[in-house]
């Protein structure tokens, strides 16, 4: 292969590398911000529980979209505060 050639599989390779990068960002904001950290040691059936009691004390349901600045959402994020969790924002 001559330089040129190789040249243009590196840049080739970069665009390509560069618009899956683009291609794999997720749009929906809900789904980034739904990652939450026990402080203290828990359960996935502690957690479970927590989400569920939360999610029902504001009028949500697991996987529905709902939109970040809503009520529903700051209530949420504060119940789930309150238990001992962070939210961790991807």
């Amino acid at each position: 292969m001559n330089i040129q050639a190789v040249r243009n599989l590196m840049t080739i390779s970069v665009l390509a590398i560069g618009l899956a990068a683009c291609a794999g960002t997720n749009t929906n904001p809900a789904k980034q911000y739904d990652v939450w950290y026990a402080k203290e040691a828990k359960t996935e059936r502690d957690y479970k529980l927590d989400q569920a009691q939360c999610y029902g004390a504001h009028d949500m349901q697991a996987g529905r979209p709902v939109a970040l600045d809503s009520l529903s959402f700051e209530g949420y994020r504060d119940c789930m505060t309150t238990k001992g969790y962070v939210l961790r924002q991807y």
